[in-house]
């Protein structure tokens, strides 16, 4: 995906900043509900040590697991923290590293995990609205999902990435891969809508506003990518929209738009539950490298007032990888792992259909 595209902010940054801090006091809350260790009753107000290091607000790691009955082994030496849950679930982290691993997939944290008076600590909102919505999605207030709108990157005038020497486009492979899933989706019990249904193109800031005027329930867009240098590059990338208050994963340092929330965060753990179940997916029916599950401000999932999530599912680039995206096989396979990620999103968090 051209990263001048998916980049863009809206003319007047300020002005939808400002609409949205109307609602940022909503954001944290998100359907959540409290419960106890196993997603039931709620707990009794116990709360793990939280402290400010550098103007963060962190956690400690092992007191947080433990009210959810994990067991941890840390060590102090190699700087490793592995925690486990009787659900078999398993989380990684690394102290001074913002990479952590859950079930074997690589998430990128906003903030490094550090040591605090000899116990390791992440930031409060990662654990919050990252990691442990994944782990706990029982303790999000269902909603139906009934409307789901694809979104086919790039279209028109603008090609996307490409791979030269093959005369392969993005926006040909993104918009055959969404009419293919929309096709799939038709059989089930939901709406399916495209913001392009041929080769046009479309604004980013029109692609949300469909999904809005839809009431979408999902928002799936659908890219290819490419680096510049570096063909040897290739795998498989998932992106969610970046909790308010927190550095995307490619920012080295915090700045102004970090501090704005977007109608996209009001979903940001419903977010977190679409992205994992996306980047699961891909990576285990494509048997692609994982580049990781990541949070980014790309205008479409900031602008889109329902869950989000963009997906990267190959390099351009890469001849190797390109080959593959440019066989029809291949795409089904790609538009199969998306499809089983829907399943798994709406039978974590929606509401099954009535009679």
């Amino acid at each position: 995906m051209s990263s001048s595209r998916r980049f863009a902010f809206p003319r007047s940054i300020v002005r939808v900043g400002l609409a949205a801090l109307a609602f940022a006091a909503l954001a944290p809350g998100d359907g959540l509900r409290a419960a106890g260790p196993g997603g039931g009753r709620p707990a009794a107000n116990r709360t793990p040590p939280t402290f400010n290091l550098g103007g963060v607000a962190y956690t400690d790691v092992r007191a947080q697991f433990a009210l959810i009955g994990y067991k941890a082994v840390y060590d102090a030496a190699g700087g490793s923290l592995h925690l486990r849950g009787s659900d078999g679930n398993e989380v990684v982290f690394k102290v001074g590293s913002r990479e952590a691993k859950l079930n074997g997939l690589r998430l990128f944290l906003g903030e490094p995990v550090l040591v605090h008076k000899g116990a390791p600590v992440a930031a409060t909102i990662d654990l919050e609205r990252f990691v442990l919505p994944i782990l706990r999605p029982a303790r999000i207030t269902r909603k139906p999902v009934r409307t789901i709108v694809l979104d086919a990157g790039h279209g028109g005038n603008d090609s996307g990435t490409r791979n030269q020497a093959r005369k392969l486009n993005e926006k040909t492979f993104t918009l055959d891969v969404a009419k293919r899933l929309q096709t799939l989706l038709a059989d089930g019990s939901w709406q399916v809508l495209m913001t392009r249904t041929d080769d046009r193109f479309v604004e980013l800031a029109d692609r949300a506003a469909f999904a809005n005027k839809a009431k979408a329930d999902l928002f799936i867009s659908i890219h290819f990518n490419a680096v510049a240098a570096g063909s040897d590059v290739r795998g498989t990338e998932t992106y969610v929209l970046t909790p308010q208050f927190q550095r995307s994963t490619s920012s080295a340092k915090t700045g102004p738009q970090d501090k704005v929330a977007y109608p996209g965060n009001r979903h940001d753990t419903r977010n977190a539950v679409l992205g994992y179940h996306m980047h699961r997916q891909l990576l285990a029916k494509l048997k692609s490298e994982d580049r990781g599950y990541k949070r980014a401000r790309f205008a479409v999932l900031r602008l889109v007032d329902c869950p989000g999530v963009l997906v990267e599912a190959g390099y351009l680039s890469n001849d190797a990888e390109a080959a593959k995206i440019a066989n029809a096989d291949y795409r089904g396979d790609i538009v199969e792992a998306l499809y089983a990620a829907i399943q798994a999103y709406d039978a974590s968090v929606g509401v099954p259909p009535g009679p």
